[in-house]
């Protein structure tokens, strides 16, 4: 499915293999600032990075584990380079919840990073809530498939679905700063 989706006009594909720290946004252009806010991240802490933007003109949604590494190259590259993944995402919020615009979840495989990211980014922009808590994460947003290419890395990773707010507001760059900072520290101990 992912060869297709590469495949279609005006979808670009995005590698770049710097530390073995690797940002990952699989929905780009879909999910609206998640290449941009993981390309800048990747780039201010010599991250690497694997994007798929899609045109303005297409909003075809893969599910992250349908993303598989033998239908590209670029991400089979990323894939053997990196050992643990962060993964951008968005949302638009859990349904009834008064605080939807203003939560994030942290899923993925590597729990200690899913909760050491809470703490890093619920530093840095305390008035968002990070929810950490896989049980409190609806399934579908819980990052934990095997084939999910954010748990396909060595040492796995986190899965971030950010709500639409912290996307598009000016606290993107403190989001991206805290981004950065957890990957530069995550290098460090890989």
């Amino acid at each position: 499915m992912l060869d297709e989706l590469l495949a279609c006009p005006g979808v670009e594909e995005r590698t770049d293999l710097r530390s073995p720290v690797g940002f990952l946004a699989l929905h780009g252009g879909l999910e609206a600032g998640t290449a941009e806010i993981a390309a800048a991240a990747a780039a201010a802490a010599d991250a690497s990075l694997y994007a798929v933007v899609q045109p303005d003109d297409l909003h075809w949604h893969i599910p992250s584990h349908r993303y598989d590494p033998e239908h590209s190259a670029g991400l089979a590259r990323f894939l053997g380079h990196v050992d643990v993944v962060i993964s951008i995402h968005g949302f638009g919020g859990l349904r009834g919840d008064d605080d939807r615009w203003i939560t994030a979840l942290l899923g993925g495989s590597n729990r200690d990073l899913a909760a050491h990211a809470a703490g890093t980014l619920g530093g840095a922009l305390p008035h968002y809530r990070w929810i950490d808590d896989v049980d409190r994460i609806p399934a579908h947003l819980r990052g934990l498939h095997p084939r999910n290419p954010v748990n396909r890395a060595r040492n796995g990773g986190v899965q971030i679905e950010l709500p639409p707010r912290i996307r598009r507001h000016p606290d993107v760059d403190a989001l991206t700063g805290a981004l950065a900072a957890l990957a530069r520290e995550q290098g460090q101990e890989v």
